[in-house]
């Protein structure tokens, strides 16, 4: 029994998690204008959560229905020495090992992170991604992100089969292809420079409003309504 407890227990979670969770979760019942987000997005050395690692994460806040642009925050993160960038992922970021030789470590990041989002819902395009990472970076600290997390790319899912029920989409087409910079051209948003961090939260958070404003128009104008269009 004793073997099976010290198997399943919890890592204690580090003075940081703790303080993270401490914040409350926004009311649900709130419009969604009157509630705080904070928009992320990171950079990595491959998709293989076992063998890749966090290099980099942009976050931007979003209130009121605005982009805060003076509210952005950009940080490099060393990977472990076994999970440097590999030639492949380089040519997507542009990220070298020597570029991140002198970047801050995992959990002086991570801290800064949880602090910039507590008590905020928490945006990403095609969350499943993202918070994979970022979970993983955590649990040796004994953390993981809390939710509600909105997802950019699961708001367009339900933006397409709204449009199909109204009748502003053929029934027959197909699923939409959910690639950021596509989406946001498609409703007229300027993008930027892809595969950095901080241009990719800025482009999400704008995609965002745009979303939220247009579900608010359906009737889905409060947070519950958001985490039922695109929670996760």
């Amino acid at each position: 029994m004793a073997f099976w407890s010290r198997l399943f227990q919890r890592t204690p979670p580090a003075d940081f998690v703790r303080a993270y969770e401490a914040f409350p979760e926004p009311d649900r019942r709130l419009p969604w204008r009157e509630v705080p987000y904070t928009v992320i997005d990171v950079e990595t050395t491959g998709l293989d959560i076992r063998r890749d690692a966090l290099i980099a994460v942009g976050a931007v806040n979003v209130e009121n229905g605005r982009v805060l642009l003076k509210q952005t925050w950009y940080s490099l993160i060393k990977p472990p020495p076994d999970r440097e960038p590999s030639i492949e992922s380089i040519r997507v970021h542009h990220l070298t090992p020597a570029e991140l030789q002198n970047a801050l470590p995992a959990e002086e990041v991570l801290a800064e992170l949880l602090c910039r989002i507590a008590g905020r819902v928490l945006v990403v395009h095609v969350a499943q991604v993202d918070v994979r990472f970022i979970n993983a970076a955590l649990k040796p600290f004994g953390g993981k992100l809390r939710r509600p997390i909105l997802d950019t790319a699961r708001l367009a899912l339900t933006l397409h089969m709204n449009a199909r029920w109204l009748g502003e989409q053929p029934h027959d087409m197909s699923d939409p292809a959910i690639e950021l910079r596509g989406l946001a051209t498609a409703l007229g948003l300027p993008v930027y420079a892809q595969h950095n961090a901080l241009n990719d939260a800025v482009t999400t958070a704008q995609l965002f409003i745009a979303q939220a404003t247009i579900l608010a128009d359906q009737g889905q104008s409060n947070l519950a309504g958001l985490i039922r269009a695109g929670g996760v």
